[in-house]
Formats: C-alpha cells, sequence, structure tokens
C-alpha cells in the first residue's frame, strides 16, 4: 500500500510541474486595501480549524476585508467528515473523495481557483500535493506561502519562518508584513 501511495506522490509532483500556471493580474497588496481574501489550509483537527476561522474573522475586523473565503483539504473520505466542517458558509473543503488518481481536486475547487482573490494565504506547511494543485492554479492577484516549502514556488509573496513553525507564528509573521500600509 505504501508503495502505490509512494507512485500517486511521484506522479502527481510530476503532473504538477507539467500543470500549466493561468493568465492572472499579479498586483501586490495588504490587508489595508484588499478587499477578497482567500485562505488555503490543511484541515487536521477542531482547534486547528478554530484558529483559520480567527483570523479570518480578525481580517474583516481589523481589517476591514469584505470577503474572506477559505478552502480546506481533509485528507479522510467524505464519510468520515468531523462535525465542524459540515457547515459551509464562507468556510469550503474537499477530501480524498474529491481527487482524481494524482491527487489533483477534480471537484468542490473550480470556482475557488478562478475567483480572482486580491490575495490566497496558504496556511498549510506548503507541501501538501492537492492543495499545491489549488494555489499554483489559482487565479489570485497575489499568492502568499512559506518559504522553503513546495508552495514557495508558485508565491509571489514569501514569509520565512522555518520549516518547523507553527502556524500561530506563521500568521503571526503573516500579519506584520501584510498589515504594513507602505507594501504594494
Amino acid at each position: 500500500m505504501k508503495i502505490a501511495q509512494n507512485v500517486k506522490n511521484a506522479v502527481g509532483r510530476r503532473m504538477l510541474r507539467m500543470e500549466s500556471e493561468p493568465q492572472r493580474q499579479r498586483q501586490g497588496t495588504n490587508f489595508h486595501a484588499a478587499q477578497r481574501v482567500a485562505l488555503l489550509y490543511q484541515d487536521e483537527d477542531e482547534p486547528h480549524f478554530n484558529k483559520v476561522k480567527a483570523f479570518a474573522r480578525f481580517l474583516k475586523e481589523e481589517y476591514g476585508v469584505k470577503v474572506v473565503k477559505a478552502l480546506g483539504y481533509i485528507d479522510q473520505v467524505d464519510k468520515r467528515l468531523p462535525i465542524w466542517q459540515t457547515q459551509k458558509l464562507e468556510f469550503e473543503y474537499f477530501t480524498k473523495s474529491d481527487l482524481n488518481w494524482h491527487q489533483r481536486p477534480i471537484q468542490k475547487v473550480k470556482a475557488f481557483v478562478e475567483d480572482d482573490f486580491d490575495m490566497l494565504i496558504d496556511l498549510s506547511n506548503g507541501d501538501t500535493l492537492p492543495l499545491l494543485f489549488v494555489m499554483k492554479t489559482s487565479h489570485a492577484k497575489m499568492k502568499v506561502g512559506r518559504k522553503g516549502s513546495r508552495s514557495d514556488r508558485y508565491s509571489d509573496f514569501m514569509i520565512n519562518v522555518g520549516a518547523n513553525a507553527s502556524m500561530d507564528e506563521f500568521i503571526r509573521q503573516i500579519t506584520v508584513y501584510l498589515s504594513n500600509p507602505k507594501l504594494k
């Protein structure tokens, strides 16, 4: 079973490299100027989900961001979804059931990817293959990711927090840099 998963991962990484990036209008921004922000994350447990939710609320309340959408990847099949993921509103998700054989999301992400958000922030560790497909193919004007991860290839702005930094530290660093009104 592990050999089959390794083959899937290798083929998926190759398919990701071959995937073409969309034509998009690249534009730097900060939290003060952004009207539409997207968050990309890998759901691990309820406290992790609550941190993403709190960050979305913080962006709306503190900086007046009108729309904050989040897309989470749950590394399980649909039948085993946690209860906190059943609510939708501005938080969407996709699961293993929504992936093709080389781990490319084929359902539930098309509208998210085609939306031209002012900013897309990858809150994951930057190495989850299904999220990398979303990151690469997104039409967002500015993509933010972790430096040193695989997602930095597709990012316009990278935050260097180290490989073992927690999501809390990453969010803190994002806030420090992207709250600067002079950043454009």
